[in-house]
């Protein structure tokens, strides 16, 4: 029989294999160009930010992330970024490198539409011979995989007003086996992304700004994010989030400077998970080179 860690792990790449691959983040606006090119820029802004996030504290082979990422508008309606994406889950580890660019189109007085599309290129490697077992010879564990670079394209457009927006993304098109191995039946597979929400001033100081996003992947139940953030004076943020099937989350930010954005996010599994860690953490650091008005007429989602 295997130790405990390695079908733990097991059990993780095939959920892993058949459901979600593209990594996670909780309040997925806090960095919304990684999920979907089109939000590259969209508020004209030039900024960098930085995102770390450590899920299932003290579980051994537990998500890792983490993701740098820039983007600019060098020309008016022309938005570009490139951006950094680490994931690990057990013996998988993941690198992708982004490059960005967006085009937004006034349609109205109000409204906006922008097109974004992506190039990227991603190594997996599956290192299962790091993984110490029992049995002997087990052909499951006798070969590492590793992808190689493999190129990719991907999408998305944004709607918007100063207070209602809706998205939609596909960051990847492009599907390909992790490996041959007779094995394992593991598939790099394409995801996509709808979200929406809206922004609503409850006076000069209070804000609050609910919205929803759904993950779809083939193979796997649709999954959706419902969250709500409250932001007083454009300088504190707190806020709280719900996804299905897996738990709940708060969030805690500050407007550290005048161009230092800090954000703080914690998750409580609501899963069987929950019998062996009841933590997981993310920090964002969002560093804006444009001076920030008093007041911002595109929705603050775009952060």
């Amino acid at each position: 029989m295997k130790k405990i860690s390695i079908i733990f792990v097991t059990l993780i790449l095939v959920l892993k294999s058949a459901a979600q691959q593209d990594p996670m983040y909780t309040q997925y606006w806090i960095n919304a160009s990684i999920l979907n090119p089109a939000q590259t820029a969209a508020d004209g802004i030039t900024s960098l930010n930085l995102t770390g996030r450590y899920q299932w504290v003290n579980v051994n082979g537990a998500p890792k992330t983490g993701s740098l990422s820039f983007v600019t508008m060098p020309v008016n309606r022309l938005g570009i970024g490139a951006s950094y994406v680490y994931d690990e889950i057990g013996p998988v580890k993941s690198s992708t490198v982004n490059a960005d660019v967006a085009y937004h189109l006034n349609v109205s007085k109000n409204w906006i539409i922008t097109l974004g599309t992506r190039l990227s290129v991603n190594n997996t490697n599956m290192n299962l011979r790091d993984l110490s077992t029992d049995q002997s010879g087990d052909p499951m564990f006798s070969q590492n995989m590793n992808t190689g670079m493999k190129p990719n394209i991907g999408f998305g457009f944004l709607v918007h007003n100063d207070r209602f927006y809706f998205g939609f993304s596909q960051p990847r098109s492009i599907e390909y086996d992790l490996s041959s191995s007779t094995y394992m039946n593991s598939k790099i597979l394409p995801h996509r992304f709808a979200y929406m929400g809206y922004n609503i001033s409850l006076n000069d100081e209070i804000d609050l700004r609910p919205s929803v996003l759904c993950r779809e992947v083939n193979y796997a139940p649709v999954q959706f994010d419902a969250n709500l953030v409250a932001e007083f004076k454009q300088k504190i943020s707190v806020g709280a989030s719900y996804r299905t099937g897996d738990g709940i989350g708060v969030l805690a930010g500050i407007s550290a400077t005048e161009h230092l954005k800090i954000y703080y996010c914690y998750d409580y599994p609501l899963t069987v998970i929950s019998l062996v860690s009841k933590q997981t953490h993310q920090i964002s650091l969002t560093y804006n080179f444009n001076k920030l008005p008093r007041r911002i007429n595109s929705p603050r989602y775009f952060d």
